[in-house]
């Protein structure tokens, strides 16, 4: 499910941009009004005034949709933050584990155990390696025994795809 996709993320991003067009209205009736109060001068009284006195229900409408605006401008920027995904690679675990040895902070939120890949990723990459060759048949079969033999593995998906294969690293032919 993309960013798109998303309900949370479509409401708040429909309701802050008719926010923003509702502020973009009455901006403009704003302006039509202090325009319309300069061509006519009052008879009496100060000029400023009189176009205070006529924008001022449109100042204060402008705020209110404004501060609307900028917290739906909030909720958007948090929804969209918390629904985007958070790249997994060793590389990232490595460089977080090595943060989070020197900084009580970074151990705190335990970025390393976000960012260490899934036994799903590796056995997707793994798979990916040997499509593209990169790896020998002998090498994936090998790779993915390592994946079992991993104690802190407990994925059933290792062993259904270990079982799948037959030494060679093919996946065995099944007669139905």
């Amino acid at each position: 499910m993309g960013l798109a996709d998303d309900p949370k993320v479509k409401l708040l991003g429909g309701g802050f941009a008719l926010s923003l067009f509702a502020l973009v209205g009455l901006v403009g009736f704003g302006l039509v009004a202090a325009l319309s109060t300069l061509a006519a001068p009052p008879a009496a009284g100060s000029l400023v005034f009189a176009v205070l006195s006529a924008v001022a229900p449109y100042l204060v409408a402008s705020a209110l949709v404004g501060t609307l605006s900028f917290f739906l401008l909030v909720g958007l920027t948090i929804t969209a933050v918390r629904s985007a995904s958070i790249p997994r690679n060793e590389r990232l675990a490595r460089f977080a584990r090595l943060l989070e040895r020197y900084s009580s902070e970074a151990r705190e939120l335990r970025l390393s155990e976000r960012l260490e890949p899934t036994t799903e990723d590796r056995i997707d990459q793994l798979k990916q390696e040997y499509v593209e060759g990169e790896l020998t048949e002998l090498e994936y079969e090998r790779r993915l025994q390592d994946l079992m033999a991993d104690d802190s593995v407990s994925d059933e998906r290792v062993r259904r795809e270990y079982e799948r294969t037959d030494r060679t690293g093919r996946e065995r032919e099944y007669e139905w």
